[in-house]
C-alpha cells in the first residue's frame, strides 16, 4: 500500500525520512509519541498511575489511610478478642462441669455430657482443661478463691478472705474469728459441690484421693498463715499459734459442713454461728462477752 493510500485511510501524514514513528524515540532523550498502553511522559505516567504507586516508596491510594490503626495494634486487638473468647469457653466448661458433678458425682460424670452442657466439642474441653480430673480441680480452686482466673497459692489464705478483713477486726481476736467464721460460711456455700464430689471421688479414684489430700494440706497451711497474725497473749494459756491453726482447720472444715449441713440439717446461718462460738471457746482466753 502506498503512502498516499495510507494517508487517505488514516487521515495522518506518514513520517518523513529520519523522523521517529509513533511510540518510538527520536534523538537521544527525545520522547516520541506515546504508544497505546506504553510509557509516556513523566507527567502522563503520574496521571496514569493516580490511585496506584507513583514515586518510589509512595503508597498506593486506597491502601492504609489516615487514622487506620497500625498492624501491631490490629494484632493486639485480635489477641484480646481471642483471649476473651477463650476465657468465656473455660467459664462455660467450669459451670457445666460443676452442674454435672452435682447431679452425677465424679465417677458417673462424663466429658461428653460436660461438653454438651457447655455447647462445645469434646476436643475443645480437652484443649482447655486436659481431663475430667483437671476440671474438678479447677471447679474446687475457683470455689475457694471466688475467681475462676485466680488459682490457690500454697501457704496463703485466699485473697477473698484476707482482703475483706477490716483493720478493726484484725486488731481484735474475737472479731477476727467472727470474720473467719463468716468467710467459712461463704466458702461452704460456694464449695459444697466440690467438697462432696472430692469426698465421693476419693473413695473410688486414687488420683482424686491424692488431689483431695493435697487440697487439705493447702487449706491447713493457709490456716497457719492466717493465725500467725493472732497475738499469742490472746490465745488460751499454753495454746500456740500453730496449735490454734490446726484447731481451726478441723472446726472450719469440709467435714464439719458435711456433718452439720448435709446430715444434721443446719442452715448456713446456723453453721456460721456454730463455727464462731466453737472457735472462740476453743482458742481464746477468757469468756466471750455477753
Amino acid at each position: 500500500m502506498t503512502d498516499a493510500q495510507k494517508t487517505q485511510m488514516t487521515g495522518r501524514q506518514p513520517p518523513r525520512a529520519g523522523e521517529p514513528r509513533g511510540g518510538q524515540r527520536g534523538t537521544a532523550g527525545e520522547p516520541g509519541t506515546r504508544r497505546a498502553g506504553g510509557q509516556g511522559s513523566p507527567g502522563e505516567s503520574a496521571a496514569r498511575t493516580a490511585g496506584g504507586r507513583g514515586k518510589r516508596g509512595e503508597p498506593r491510594a486506597g491502601r492504609a489511610g489516615a487514622g487506620e490503626p497500625p498492624k501491631a495494634r490490629r494484632v493486639s486487638r485480635q489477641r484480646e478478642a481471642g483471649e476473651a473468647t477463650r476465657r468465656e469457653t473455660r467459664r462455660r466448661l467450669l459451670a457445666a462441669a460443676k452442674a454435672e458433678f452435682a447431679e452425677r458425682g465424679y465417677a458417673a460424670a462424663t466429658v461428653v455430657r460436660i461438653a454438651e452442657r457447655a455447647d462445645v466439642s469434646v476436643q475443645t474441653l480437652y484443649s482447655n482443661w486436659g481431663s475430667k480430673r483437671n476440671l474438678l480441680r479447677a471447679v474446687m480452686e475457683s470455689s475457694v478463691t471466688g475467681d475462676e482466673d485466680v488459682p490457690l497459692v500454697a501457704g496463703q489464705p485466699p485473697r477473698v478472705i484476707t482482703a475483706t478483713i477490716d483493720p478493726a477486726d484484725a486488731a481484735d481476736p474475737r472479731r477476727l474469728l467472727a470474720h473467719l467464721s463468716h468467710q467459712y460460711r461463704l466458702l461452704a456455700e460456694r464449695a459444697a459441690v466440690g467438697w462432696q464430689t472430692y469426698r465421693d471421688g476419693a473413695a473410688v479414684d486414687p488420683d482424686i484421693a491424692a488431689d483431695w489430700e493435697q487440697l487439705s494440706d493447702l487449706r491447713r497451711r493457709a490456716f497457719h498463715t492466717f493465725f500467725a497474725r493472732v497475738p499469742a497473749g490472746a490465745l488460751r494459756p499454753g495454746l500456740s499459734n500453730a496449735a490454734a491453726a490446726d484447731t481451726a482447720w478441723v472446726i472450719a472444715s469440709p467435714d464439719a459442713h458435711d456433718l452439720l449441713v448435709c446430715h444434721a440439717g443446719y442452715s448456713y446461718d446456723q453453721l456460721e454461728a456454730w463455727a464462731r462460738s466453737t472457735l472462740s471457746a476453743a482458742l481464746l482466753a477468757g469468756p466471750e462477752p455477753g
